[in-house]
């Protein structure tokens, strides 16, 4: 196989002396863009080689040094990346869906927005590795803000790593950056996740059984059906988090928890703290299933005010929507029923038909409202349309509109 004009083993051994001679001699193994596709590489020496944008799909890269290799975008869905060395190699944005990298090693590693989905990770060394947005830290400071504000939508729109269905048990994840990853339905069984960052994170249907949590930052993280039986989350922090009464604590261990945090953003640091400690006592430790109660405490607590912001929610829609009807009833008076008083019932109902068409057309929260109002037999929704000065409707007729 030829890459710009040599063959692919011309190139190694010009990168082994490359290599060899700290970059006096040979050259730098560059294989930027080119296809290698079903390639045997297996148990060979990029290390520091310039991979971006090579498609490497299917490959084979078994016990392969890619040590701060650079495979920015690379395509490598399908490779065998197993016992494969890839510590602080650049994998922004590369594209890893069903890869094998068993036991492989990624210390430091940037993994930022690449897709992971269906990966098998098991037993691979992702200590302090940074699975978070690509995007510069003054930026995800400004999302990690407004997600503490209270915001439900990030500052700006980001393109999370996809670990998705990923095959993570027994992994090293200590310390790593997985800030506003996907981690839906992965397999975290047994893995190493101390004192890793899980802002914003979608753990969703995730296995994190017996998964060493110590310390770890779940702030604003999204646990729904995720399985916690026998982990360990001693000094976790959970302030934010979202669990459902599918999510699993059977047997889980913790000695104390974290419901806070004080956080502070500087240009290229996030500074993370935690604060209100229980117990209370910094001294004092759970007793056995006291976290689990805590838990449910919390739980119920946030339900009941979730559903205390829904209710008033649907007021101030309903309200939102009477205030629209009216609107519409006093425009068509104004313009159809004083200029034309020959007009029949039959008439104002297909004028009015129009209207809420041309509303519904032009403004999607509008046609909900309707649908709520009709769905919940709103009186004050009945009463605008039996009681206004343009005609006479029932609900059915609106609804047969939608």
């Amino acid at each position: 196989m030829l890459i710009f004009g040599a063959s692919l083993k011309e190139n190694l051994v010009k990168h082994k002396l490359w290599l060899d001679s700290h970059g006096d001699k040979g050259k730098r193994f560059s294989a930027a863009g080119i296809n290698l596709e079903k390639t045997d590489l297996s148990r060979i020496n990029l290390s520091k080689a310039n991979l971006s944008g090579v498609n490497l799909s299917q490959a084979d890269l078994r016990e392969t040094n890619l040590s701060e290799a650079t495979l920015f975008g690379a395509k490598l869905s399908g490779a065998n990346l197993n016992e494969a060395n890839l510590s602080g190699a650049s994998l922004s944005g590369a594209e890893v869906q069903g890869a094998t990298l068993q036991s492989a090693v990624l210390i430091e590693a940037m993994l930022c927005e690449a897709d992971f989905t269906d990966a098998d990770l098991s037993r691979a060394n992702l200590y302090k590795a940074n699975l978070s947005l690509g995007s510069p830290e003054f930026v995800k400071a400004k999302n990690i803000q407004s997600l503490s504000s209270g915001s439900s939508v990030p500052f700006v729109a980001v393109s999370q790593t996809n670990l998705k269905r990923a095959n993570l048990s027994g992994a090293n994840l200590s310390e790593a950056n997985l800030d506003f990853a996907n981690l839906y339905a992965a397999n975290l069984s047994g893995a190493n996740l101390s004192k890793a960052k899980l802002f914003a994170v979608n753990l969703s249907g995730a296995n994190l059984s017996k998964a060493n949590l110590i310390g770890a930052d779940l702030f604003q993280s999204i646990a729904l059906d995720a399985d916690f039986s026998f982990a360990n989350l001693t000094d976790a922090c959970i302030e934010g988090w979202i669990i459902d009464r599918d999510t699993k604590f059977d047997d889980v261990v913790c000695d104390s928890i974290y419901l806070k945090h004080i956080l502070r953003s500087l240009p290229d640091y996030i500074l993370r703290k935690y604060s209100d400690r229980r117990p209370f006592n910094p001294k004092a430790i759970f007793s056995q299933g006291d976290f689990v109660k805590l838990v449910i405490k919390e739980r119920a607590i946030a339900t009941a005010e979730q559903k205390s912001i829904d209710a008033l929610d649907k007021q101030i829609q309903e309200k939102i929507l009477i205030e629209e009807m009216y609107e519409i009833f006093e425009y068509l008076t104004e313009q159809y029923l004083h200029r034309y008083i020959d007009l029949s019932e039959g008439d104002r109902q297909t004028l009015l038909k129009l209207e809420i068409q041309y509303h519904i057309k032009t403004d999607l929260a509008f046609k909900l409202r309707l649908v709520e109002a009709i769905n919940t037999k709103s009186q004050n929704f009945i009463k605008i349309l039996t009681d206004n000065n343009f005609v006479n409707i029932s609900q059915a007729t609106i609804q047969n509109w939608l």
